[in-house]
């Protein structure tokens, strides 16, 4: 199949969006590149060009000129600007959607870095994503809590459990009740439940991004629009005093 780019382009016109100040988001489909956009509109627009399936959280992530507008963002929800980089660096790094892996670790720990939970089995889960003690025995107690080595061992199993499930319900069971355990009886009720929750919160973290993302490209059509005007008044200023 062909790949298109998809170019997302804000366009932000005086009208209400439900009870919020969400502004007019047109996602345009085509094959071209922002090259193409006159230089005259960049500076209104937020201007992303995303592959076919690109999530828009990452790509946001991955692009210097927003990279400080998505930490921030995920400052908010877990309430820590180090674990909201931990977390946003390791699923760059495993190329996970941002807003799956913040739903996981709330569900998970909700964001409590010292979390733990004693299973029946005799088995512990610690830490930000409920690292369990059976299927990470070389891990020490401080690693178990150290919110960088715990994030970056959950999210590569995570990665691990998508790539051999194949879809996200199926990962997450997996990542909830193990391998054999879903492979061999069955999805327990509780998994099912558990992964409900997580895509729930996961759908929940991407609208609220969409609307940031119009925030921000309306405060920089704002700004963009007024550095316009003050431009074009100092040029007057100085024809009128003679000088070019």
């Amino acid at each position: 199949m062909k790949n298109y780019r998809l170019l997302l382009i804000i366009i932000l016109v005086s009208c209400s969006f439900y009870s919020s100040s969400y502004q007019a988001l047109q996602i345009q489909e085509a094959e071209t590149s922002a090259e193409d956009i006159s230089p005259v509109l960049k500076p209104a627009f937020l201007v992303l060009n995303l592959e076919e399936g690109q999530d828009l959280i990452l790509s946001s992530y991955r692009d210097p000129a927003l990279k400080k507008d998505v930490l921030a963002f995920f400052e908010d929800i877990t309430g820590s600007l180090d674990i909201a980089e931990i977390i946003l660096t390791n699923a760059c790094f495993y190329d996970i959607s941002p807003a799956l892996a913040f739903s996981l670790a709330a569900e998970e720990s909700s964001f409590i870095t010292t979390a733990i939970n004693r299973n029946q089995n005799n088995t512990i889960d610690r830490g930000l994503f409920q690292l369990n003690s059976a299927s990470f025995p070389k891990l020490t107690l401080e690693d178990f809590f150290n919110p960088a080595t715990n994030a970056q061992y959950g999210l590569a199993h995570l990665r691990w459990c998508l790539n051999t499930a194949g879809t996200e319900v199926s990962g997450l069971a997996m990542y909830n009740a193990g391998a054999t355990r879903v492979g061999s009886v069955g999805t327990p009720k509780s998994t099912l439940d558990y992964v409900s929750r997580i895509l729930r919160r996961q759908r929940s973290y991407e609208e609220r991004f969409i609307a940031e993302y119009v925030r921000i490209a309306e405060e920089r059509k704002t700004q963009a629009e007024l550095d316009k005007r003050n431009s074009q008044f100092s040029f007057t200023l100085l024809t009128t005093l003679g000088r070019r």
